[in-house]
């Protein structure tokens, strides 16, 4: 595995599970 790619996939993984976090973390605010 080349760590370009690696490094790629896990800047992908860590933004998606961020925006879901930041999904859910408004939604929580909303529904207080």
């Amino acid at each position: 595995m080349k760590k370009a790619v690696l490094n790629k996939i896990l800047k992908i993984v860590i933004a998606v599970a961020s925006a879901i976090l930041g999904a859910l973390g408004a939604n929580a605010m909303n529904m207080r």
